[in-house]
């Protein structure tokens, strides 16, 4: 195995990057993947390696083979693949690992125009065992992890990043470790007189296009818990000595961490660590507390809070589609997915988050906010009055903000649906029924015949 000599270190070359540099055609597959997903160019790339090794032949050694005998050769290989054990584990393969070998190779053979036919199955692809036993943590086993002693500050930001705010471990710090989130990023964190202070909470997260698995920025937000652990980590890095720009990214590496790129034979002084690297930090604290999930699973307790708190009205499902960083609905298009968001949109998103961060953050705090506890009485009185739950919900009102005169409207409104009356307040009831109605607090207006008469309530 061929190995290259740097100034920094001595590393060893893999067979498959040598594929690269001997076969053009193979090399211009390589990079044509690499401007979609560099994740999925080489994991084609090992697996065609693999796959070629499995054989003894070089990949364009395949490539120029007849269509059916390529088609015969991928197809033994997946039923061989299908009945050996892993020799790691000592169980099958997982489908969904196998069906990467037929990806690889249908990509491949489409490069070099001969584009299969026969329509290859795996068995039980849908099948994940490797997740079989996987569920969302609880609040206090997010919160066990969070705070263990085993857990390092830094680990601890990017459990509150994907825990809290719902990115994606390459928003951290992308695959090749060269780029990830910057306090540029955090447009509400400023750095005044060497200490880190946050001027709103929930604080705005900006996803940036290039960190976004889906091409196109997204906003989302830190509660003030995490802005809490955001800030014990950068106020130390400043009193380590650290100049802090907004550059500077948020989870990063030292300097004795750089390395030489072996893909482009360039020094590599990026302070970002790379997803795999920052992914097996975090699994190493939850298997220091005893969870034994991937750590992509803080990404899944986060939608599964927002799944919560859309089914308690707390926030609308775009919101929840925007702030995960998913595609969203046509409607998305026009609206969440634009280049700059309206203020007011912005300052909405952030209300809604803050109502839902009570189910996010693992300290309950022991009193409620101003503005939460004006909403729930106002909730109440509604309630008592004889609203109900979803008549108040249809109404599309922030009760923590509603004008007293409005609240007395739909107070008043409700008790005249109670009582039977008019917009107005005025009633046409039988003569002999006067004495009753004045009786319940109406008053007499006037007598439209010998059988009726008006009554209203008073003003």
């Amino acid at each position: 195995m061929a190995t290259t000599t740097t100034g920094f270190k001595t590393y060893r070359k893999p067979a498959f990057k040598k594929m690269l540099a001997d076969d053009p055609n193979l090399r211009r597959w390589y990079f044509n993947y690499a401007k979609g997903s560099m994740i999925v160019a080489d994991i084609y790339l090992r697996r065609l390696s693999s796959f070629c090794e499995h054989y003894g032949i070089s990949a364009a050694e395949y490539a120029r083979l007849p269509k059916r005998k390529m088609e015969e050769m991928a197809f033994d290989f997946v039923q061989e693949m299908e009945t050996k054990l892993n020799p790691k584990n000592g169980k099958n393969y997982a489908p969904g690992y196998i069906e990467c070998y037929l990806k690889a190779l249908v990509a491949w053979a489409r490069w070099n125009r001969k584009s299969f036919e026969m329509k290859i199955k795996i068995a039980n692809l849908s099948s994940r065992p490797t997740l079989a036993h996987e569920r969302v943590p609880t609040n206090d086993e997010v919160r066990r992890v969070l705070y263990a002693d085993t857990t390092s500050l830094r680990t601890r930001v990017s459990i509150v990043i994907m825990a809290f705010a719902g990115c994606r471990p390459e928003v951290q710090g992308n695959y090749l470790g060269i780029d990830g989130l910057r306090i540029k990023d955090l447009p509400e964190l400023q750095i005044k007189e060497s200490e880190v202070v946050f001027t709103r909470v929930p604080t705005l997260v900006t996803v940036r296009s290039e960190l976004s698995k889906s091409r196109y920025w997204y906003p989302t937000f830190i509660p003030e818990e995490g802005c809490e652990i955001l800030k014990q980590w950068l106020d130390k890095r400043i009193k380590e000595g650290e100049k802090l720009t907004p550059e500077s990214g948020i989870v990063v590496s030292t300097e004795k961490m750089q390395r030489v790129n072996l893909r482009t034979g360039i020094s590599d002084v990026s302070p970002f660590i790379r997803t795999t690297k920052l992914c097996n930090l975090i699994r190493v604290s939850m298997r220091a507390v005893g969870l034994p999930w991937r750590p992509y699973i803080f990404r899944s307790y986060f939608d599964t809070m927002q799944i919560l708190a859309e089914s308690k009205g707390l926030i609308t499902h775009p919101y929840v589609q925007c702030f995960v960083g998913h595609g969203g609905d046509m409607e998305a298009t026009y609206s969440t997915r634009k280049s700059q968001l309206p203020p007011e949109l912005l300052e909405d998103m952030r209300g809604a988050y803050a109502k839902e961060s009570e189910l996010l953050t693992t300290r309950k705090s022991s009193t409620m906010s101003e503005d939460r506890i004006t909403e729930k009485f106002n909730r109440q009185f509604l309630l008592i009055s004889g609203w109900t739950e979803e008549e108040i919900g249809s109404l599309g009102i922030d009760l923590s903000t509603i004008e007293q005169g409005r609240l007395q409207e739909l107070l008043a409104q409700k008790n005249n649906e109670r009582l039977g009356a008019s917009a107005s307040g005025q009633r046409v009831v039988p003569i002999s029924e006067v004495k009753d109605w004045i009786g319940r607090g109406y008053e007499f207006v006037t007598k439209l015949d010998e059988t009726e008469a008006i009554v209203r309530l008073p003003r």
